[in-house]
C-alpha cells in the first residue's frame, strides 16, 4: 500500500521529533553522556552552545581527501566480504550479467587498496609541512623542534588507538560476539604478541604483516617506519641549499622505486609535494619563486596562452588515468581492458616481484599525481575543504580502525542469506532441508547483478551509519585522547632548562 503524505501528516512527524529533542537532557552527568553516546554531529545540532570551531589550515583539503579515501576502504571491504560478485572487472564473465559498479571510474567507490597508497603520499606531505615552512623560513631551531616532537608523539598517534581498538576486539571475543571464545590467560598472551609482533612490528619495512584481531591495521607498522625515514631525510636535508634538497629527495624516490619500496616512494613524494607547496605559498620566498624554472607556470606574467589550457587538460588527464587505474582488479588484470597494457608496462622491479606488486607501483605514481592535482585544481580544493569532507577527515583514522570490528559483528546479521529450497527426497542420503532466508540478501536475492547492485545498496544504507557512529565515538572517546597523552606526555619530559655555562663552552678563564 502506498502511504500519501499530507502536510498535516508532516507537521505532525515534524512536532513528534521536536517533541522527543526537547525531552532529551542538556545539563548535568545525563546531558554530557547524551552527548557522548551520539554521533557528533547530532550532538552539535542538539548541543549549539558546544559545538567545536574547526577552521581550515593551508593543507586541510588532504584532510579531507583521506577522510573520503578511509570510507572508500571501507566500501572495499564490505564489497569484498559479501558482494564478491562485483569485484571482478566488468565484461570478464560472458554467461552472466554485469552491474554497472563494474565497469571503469564506477568501481573506484570500492577500491580501497589505491587509497592506502594515497594515505602514504599524504602522511608524508603532512610530516614534513612543518619542517619544511621552517627550512624556508630559516630558522633550524624551529624544524628540528618540530622534527623532534614527531618523531616522539608518532608512536602513540599510530599505536595507541590500534591498541585500544584491538583491546576492545579481545574483549567483544570473550562475551562471544566475534571469532571463538579462549581461555582469559591464553587469549591475553595471544593479544599482547599480536600488539609486538604485528601492530607495533616496524621491522619489515612494507611487509604485510596481516595482524590478528583485526587484519586491516597491516598498513601501520609500514606507516610507522616510513614516517621514521621521512625523518631522518628531513634532517639529512635541512641545510642544503633548495635545489640541491629537491634533487636530492627526488633522487631517494627514483631509488626507492629501483629497489621496489613503494611506501618508501610515497612518503618522500609526500616531502617533495610539501615543500612544491611551501614555495607556492610563501610570499616570502618571492625570488625563489621567480627564478624557478620548475615553478615557473604559477608566475601570472609568464603564463602563456598554451599553458593556460594545457594546465586544465594535464589535471583532467591525471584524475582520468588515476581513477581508471584505481579500478585495477585483485584478479585478472591481464584480462582486462586497458588494465592489461599498463601491466605489460610495469618497469622492474615490481614487474618480477609478482602477485599484486604491479598494481602498487602504478598505485603509488598514480596517489603521487593525484594529490599534487587535488592541490592545484581549485574544483577539487575546495571540494575536499567542504564540510562533508572535512568531517570524513576528522573520523577518518577511526573509520578505518573501526570498520573492520563493525563489519565483523553485524554484516552477516543484517544482509543475511537468501532462501535455499529442500534438495533430493526426505529420508534420502543427499537430501538438504530448506534453509531459511533472511536479510538484504532474502529480501532482494542474489541471481542476477541487478539484485545484488541493489542488496549492496541497501546493505550499505544500512551498515554505514553504523560504521560512522562506532567511528566517531571512537574518534572522540580515544582517538583525540591518545593525541593530547602523546603531547602531555612530551611536554612532561622535556628538558627546557637553560645551558648551563659550562656546556656553553664558557671558562672562567677566559
Amino acid at each position: 500500500m502506498r502511504v500519501r503524505w499530507s502536510s498535516g501528516m508532516l507537521h505532525n512527524a515534524f512536532s513528534g521529533a521536536s517533541t522527543l529533542l526537547r525531552l532529551v537532557p542538556r545539563q548535568g552527568w545525563a546531558g554530557n553522556f547524551v552527548r557522548q553516546i551520539l554521533p557528533s554531529f547530532v550532538a552539535d545540532a542538539i548541543f549549539p552552545d558546544h559545538k567545536p570551531n574547526y577552521k581550515l589550515h593551508p593543507t586541510s583539503y588532504l584532510d579531507g581527501l583521506r577522510g573520503i579515501a578511509s570510507f572508500i576502504v571501507f566500501f572495499c571491504h564490505y564489497t569484498e566480504n559479501n558482494w564478491s560478485a562485483l569485484t571482478p572487472s566488468y565484461g570478464l564473465e560472458p554467461d552472466k550479467s554485469d552491474s554497472f559498479v563494474q565497469l571503469p571510474y564506477f568501481r573506484i567507490i570500492f577500491s580501497g587498496r589505491p587509497m592506502v597508497h594515497i594515505f602514504f603520499v599524504i602522511s608524508g606531505f603532512v610530516l614534513s609541512y612543518k619542517p619544511i615552512k621552517s627550512i624556508h623560513a630559516r630558522d633550524l631551531d624551529k624544524c628540528y623542534t618540530a622534527l623532534a616532537s614527531s618523531t616522539f608523539r608518532r608512536a602513540f598517534r599510530l599505536f595507541g588507538p590500534c591498541i585500544a581498538s584491538t583491546f576492545i576486539i579481545m574483549i567483544l571475543i570473550q562475551f562471544g560476539y566475534l571469532s571463538h571464545v579462549r581461555p582469559w590467560g591464553e587469549q591475553i598472551r595471544n593479544w599482547i604478541s599480536v600488539v609486538f609482533h604485528q601492530i607495533t612490528w616496524g621491522w619489515d619495512w612494507d611487509r604485510d604483516l596481516r595482524p590478528g584481531y583485526d587484519i586491516h591495521l597491516w598498513t601501520i607498522p609500514i606507516e610507522f617506519a616510513h614516517s621514521m625515514l621521512l625523518f631522518m631525510v628531513i634532517m639529512m636535508v635541512s641545510r642544503v641549499r633548495m635545489r640541491v634538497r629537491q634533487a636530492m629527495v627526488f633522487g631517494l624516490m627514483v631509488y626507492c622505486l629501483a629497489c621496489g619500496k613503494w611506501a618508501g616512494f610515497e612518503f618522500l613524494t609526500g616531502l617533495f609535494l610539501a615543500e612544491w607547496h611551501v614555495l607556492k605559498s610563501n610570499q616570502s620566498h618571492a625570488k625563489e619563486w621567480e627564478s624557478s624554472d620548475l615553478l615557473d607556470y604559477a608566475n601570472p606574467s609568464r603564463r602563456s596562452v598554451f599553458w593556460r589550457i594545457g594546465k586544465p587538460a594535464l589535471h583532467f588527464f591525471i584524475i582520468a588515468v588515476g581513477l581508471f587505474l584505481g579500478g585495477w582488479p585483485n584478479h585478472d588484470a591481464e584480462k582486462t581492458w586497458g588494465i592489461r597494457w599498463f601491466l605489460e608496462k610495469t618497469p622492474s622491479p615490481f614487474a618480477e616481484m609478482g602477485g599484486l606488486a604491479p598494481q602498487k607501483f602504478w598505485f603509488g605514481v598514480s596517489a603521487a599525481f593525484i594529490v599534487w592535482t587535488v592541490g592545484e585544481v581549485g574544483v577539487l580544493k575546495r571540494l575536499f575543504e567542504g564540510p562533508i569532507a572535512q568531517y570524513c577527515g576528522r573520523i577518518s583514522y577511526a573509520i578505518y580502525i573501526c570498520h573492520g570490528p563493525v563489519l565483523d559483528i553485524y554484516q552477516k546479521k543484517f544482509l543475511g542469506r537468501p532462501f535455499e529450497p529442500a534438495k533430493g527426497e526426505p529420508g534420502q542420503k543427499d537430501f538438504k532441508a530448506a534453509v531459511v532466508g533472511w536479510g538484504v540478501k532474502n529480501w532482494f536475492g542474489i541471481e542476477t547483478k541487478s539484485q545484488i547492485t541493489i542488496g549492496w545498496f541497501v546493505g550499505l544504507l544500512v551498515l554505514g551509519p553504523l560504521v560512522i557512529w562506532a567511528a566517531d565515538i571512537f574518534w572522540r572517546a580515544i582517538d583525540n585522547p591518545v593525541v593530547s597523552l602523546g603531547k602531555k606526555m612530551e611536554n612532561a619530559v622535556l628538558d627546557d632548562a637553560e645551558p648551563s655555562p659550562r656546556a656553553q663552552g664558557y671558562s672562567p678563564a677566559a
